[in-house]
């Protein structure tokens, strides 16, 4: 595939690592999000839905939770890990997070991602075991780990009011520094990466599905709300979100198994809230269960939309080249 993106907005996963919906961690992981720069935009990933790791389950057809936590993190250029201490630990739930993420084996979204981490406590610690547990796991998982600033979080009932606002000054230019120290290393270890590129390796494959018969992770990139447009090979055009993913979902049906494609990217950009490639698809389908393979080349262009931090297909024109 030809990379020309070039794409200056970062996306940072967070994990809370407590489920408490009023939580301390998830406070100031709110705090630290607000205070995040115009060029990071912080998508929470919740890990409360996510079953127990049992690798008897991790076969051709995982649990749905786990299929989209893989897939939310793998949109995403970094990993920011805010999390209280249990028992000199990291609770049980983020670390579930991290086996399911991490597994099946050779197949980690974890591996290579910057990350960070702040603990968080009501205590004086300022849960440091957790912190360093937590940094343990990330020699294994390959996560290049912000070494400074450190954050410790200590005390933290002080510094909040019944809202979760931060009212400590010195603690609110900490968390804004640290933010913006966070930005700067995921940009040292993968300069001139973006979130639009991991997307785009994923969009290939959702692509290879498509082909054969399989809409399901076309659906989960489809926006389901405000505009979106679809211009057929065929020569028609829809209009309105539900009418455009009816139609992928029942031309998804119409290919059988066997079949194969890949995306040549002539041209790509992401800037802000929107992003688009244009180039070839190269595809070799077969239509129906029994129908010989066919190999066509679609000249494509797609736009997509962010929405709630993960990019939505809103634009789809194809036309055959002939």
């Amino acid at each position: 595939m030809t990379d020309a993106i070039e794409h200056a907005v970062l996306q940072l996963a967070v994990l809370v690592g407590s489920l408490r919906a009023q939580s301390f961690s998830r406070k100031i992981a709110k705090a630290l999000a607000a205070r995040a720069p115009d060029s990071v935009r912080c998508r929470f990933i919740e890990i409360g839905q996510l079953p127990l790791y049992n690798e008897d389950l991790d076969g051709d057809d995982p649990p749905a939770p786990w299929s989209a936590f893989r897939a939310a993190i793998r949109e995403c250029d970094a990993v920011l890990f805010v999390t209280p201490e249990y028992n000199r630990s990291i609770p049980g739930c983020l670390k579930n997070a991290l086996d399911v993420g991490s597994r099946p084996s050779g197949k980690s979204v974890f591996k290579g991602l910057p990350a960070g981490v702040v603990s968080v406590t009501p205590y004086k610690l300022g849960a440091f075991g957790a912190n360093h547990a937590l940094r343990q796991t990330f020699v294994f998982l390959d996560m290049p780990v912000m070494q400074q600033p450190e954050a410790y979080i200590g005390n933290v009932a002080e510094l909040l009011d019944d809202k979760g606002a931060v009212t400590n000054s010195d603690t609110a230019a900490f968390l804004e520094k640290f933010m913006a120290a966070m930005e700067t290393w995921i940009r040292t270890v993968h300069p001139g990466g973006s979130s639009f590129d991991a997307f785009m390796k994923q969009r290939g494959k959702i692509a290879e599905d498509y082909v054969n018969g399989d809409a399901t992770s076309l659906k989960a990139i489809v926006t389901h709300a405000g505009p979106a447009t679809f211009f057929s090979p065929r020569g028609d055009h829809l209009e309105g979100a539900e009418a455009v993913a009816g139609r992928y979902e029942r031309d998804a049906a119409s290919f059988g198994k066997g079949g194969s494609t890949d995306l040549e990217v002539l041209q790509a950009s992401a800037s802000g809230d929107l992003a688009f490639w244009s180039g070839l698809q190269h595809a070799k389908a077969r239509m129906g269960k029994n129908g010989e393979a066919t190999e066509m080349t679609l000249r494509v262009t797609e736009v997509f939309r962010l929405e709630d931090g993960a990019f939505k297909l809103v634009h789809r024109h194809a036309d055959p080249v002939h």
